[in-house]
């Protein structure tokens, strides 16, 4: 039951980040993001998804919820 609810709930979340690319405002894309990079990783994504024009950072976003919508999806339905 635990994983059913868990599952639900990042499918809405990733639902949600694809609504957000559609149809959020170029600033709030701009600002979308972790704080505070807490490793150097981090530091690079952040910096490579800050230098990247608006319309690619919202081909991102939405593939990005389109994997995490798509990703506990099968958890889900594999789990059934």
């Amino acid at each position: 039951m635990g994983y059913k609810f868990f599952s639900i709930i990042f499918i809405l979340c990733g639902l949600f980040v694809m609504w957000f690319a559609i149809f959020g405002k170029k600033k709030e894309i701009k600002e979308f993001g972790s704080g505070i990079p807490t490793n150097f990783i981090d530091v690079i994504l952040m910096m490579i998804y800050k230098l990247l024009p608006s319309v690619i950072r919202k081909i991102l976003l939405f593939a990005m919820g389109l994997a995490i919508s798509i990703g506990f999806t099968y958890i889900l339905l594999k789990l059934r």
